[in-house]
């Protein structure tokens, strides 16, 4: 039976964040190179990407929103290179084996709920995952991204969700997300090759992945180092 809306799954976390291996998991469209790309129009379909991966063996495919950023760094969307240097400093205890793409413009909610979230969760159960970020593309991306999210929190591991269009993702009821404040859609961490900002960005959402803290509430941060001078209400980028 499929969970109310106003019921938000959560998984509180069972290791601390040096023990724990994450997967990233985005809807931003994101997937290998030499993987099918994704239908544009709408598709339900994902792709498995390997734990290790290289950032320049990543593309996007999507057409719902401005994804040039990400064609040049795809950490902006997909954190990969972020996520292994924390391994490697031993803040986090790893990267999983799997990761997971998906294209948010989705036409068949129905088969979302039914098949595909919960089957992509149990992909991500049966990873070396003891944790998941998730990221997103467009607006649609973002509640899509929340529908998963609870569906990996549903099977038992705990998630993090970074979105930069919070009304949307909160229509969907995310148990753990952070805001970086007035970041435009295909920025989720921050411009292409601000490093430093990405690496802030994605420690932030491994906080509140750590938080023991009432699910449901999100965290909005402000980066001073973003430079939102051309911002604008999440209406006017999808008309850009």
């Amino acid at each position: 039976m499929a969970m109310s809306k106003r019921c938000i799954p959560y998984t509180p976390r069972s290791r601390e964040l040096n023990q724990s291996a994450f997967a990233l998991v985005t809807t931003a469209g994101v997937h290998l190179r030499d993987q099918e790309p994704f239908n544009v129009d709408g598709d339900n379909s994902w792709r498995l990407i390997p734990g290790d991966v290289q950032a320049d063996q990543l593309m996007v495919t999507h057409e719902h929103y401005d994804h040039r950023d990400a064609d040049e760094d795809i950490n902006v969307v997909f954190p990969i290179n972020r996520l292994r240097e924390l391994a490697e400093e031993g803040i986090i205890g790893g990267v999983s084996d799997k990761h997971l793409g998906f294209m948010g413009y989705t036409q068949n909610f129905r088969d979302l709920y039914e098949r595909a979230a919960p089957e992509m969760a149990k992909v991500i159960l049966r990873s070396k995952a003891d944790g998941v970020v998730l990221t997103a593309g467009c607006p649609l991306c973002h509640r899509v991204s929340a529908i998963i999210q609870r569906e990996i929190e549903m099977v038992g591991i705990p998630t993090v969700l970074i979105s930069v269009a919070p009304e949307q993702s909160q229509q969907a009821g995310p148990p753990r997300t952070i805001v970086p404040y007035h970041f435009k859609l295909g920025n989720s961490l921050g411009g292409p090759h601000q490093n430093t900002l990405q690496r802030n960005v994605l420690m932030d959402a491994l906080r509140r992945w750590e938080a023991r803290e009432e699910p449901g509430h999100p965290w909005e941060i402000t980066y001073p180092e973003y430079d939102s001078s051309d911002w604008q209400p999440i209406h006017l980028q999808e008309s850009n």
